[in-house]
């Protein structure tokens, strides 16, 4: 690969929006190992089902969303 190579690797976020508080999470999974549906407006199996296809969750206590992080791949020597 070029040195100078802008290649990138994408890999899935999850944002989490509650008031003016911006979370984000690997997985929908690790997103409710740390928050209940109750916190959030939504099951797990709302969210696993749905966030995908809809790209934005609203509740009355919570925004998701999923996004997509892109970073630089590494360079092998």
């Amino acid at each position: 690969m070029d040195k100078n190579s802008k290649e990138k690797q994408e890999r899935k976020v999850v944002h989490l929006q509650m008031g003016d508080q911006h979370e984000y999470f690997g997985s929908i999974e690790q997103l409710f190992c740390k928050y209940t549906k109750e916190q959030l407006g939504f099951s797990i199996y709302q969210v696993r089902n749905n966030l995908k296809k809809m790209g934005e969750m609203i509740s009355n206590l919570s925004i998701i969303r999923v996004g997509v992080l892109q970073t630089k791949l590494k360079q092998s020597e």
